[in-house]
């Protein structure tokens, strides 16, 4: 099967992907329009919408139902979890990002289930500029894969 190519705004469409959702203050979604490769916010509610964003509530509300009876224009960005960005700091201390072998074990004895706790606690710029490098990697990829997984070729811009 042939892979739709979309033109696709690559900073927005990873900020999209790249959200907490575990800590978002208003409820939302977030669509990747098909056609124009636009990212689409969704607030769950429509005051929420004008509240946070300055979008108007009747605007999201019109992106609402659109999102919701044209599927096969828009497709949701799923953010991820909480636990998925823990994840990807210890792949990152599991990996061999450094041959500076006294850098790598204070970089791994100063995580304690805490992102930003080990950024403090690591008190090395290096080791956290090495990360946030190995982070936008992986979740670059996992966005490719995600939009792969769902016939869909981006083309970055």
């Amino acid at each position: 099967m042939n892979m739709r190519k979309v033109s696709v705004d690559e900073f927005m469409f990873i900020e999209a992907f790249e959200r907490d959702v575990d800590f978002e203050q208003y409820p939302l979604s977030k669509y990747l329009d098909l056609e124009t490769g636009e990212i689409i916010w969704v607030f769950d509610e429509d005051e929420d919408a004008n509240l946070w964003a300055g979008i108007d509530p009747d605007e999201n509300a019109s992106f609402r139902n659109k999102t919701e009876t044209n599927h096969e224009r828009y497709l949701e960005i799923p953010g991820r979890t909480h636990g998925e960005h823990h994840e990807i700091l210890r792949d990152f201390l599991d990996s061999n990002w450094t041959d500076n072998e006294n850098l790598l074990q204070q970089a791994q004895n100063a995580y304690f289930g805490s992102i930003g706790g080990w950024k403090e606690e690591v008190d090395n710029q290096d080791a956290v500029h090495a990360y946030y490098d190995f982070r936008d990697q992986q979740i670059k990829k996992m966005a490719e894969n995600f939009l792969h997984e769902n016939n869909i070729h981006p083309i970055w811009r």
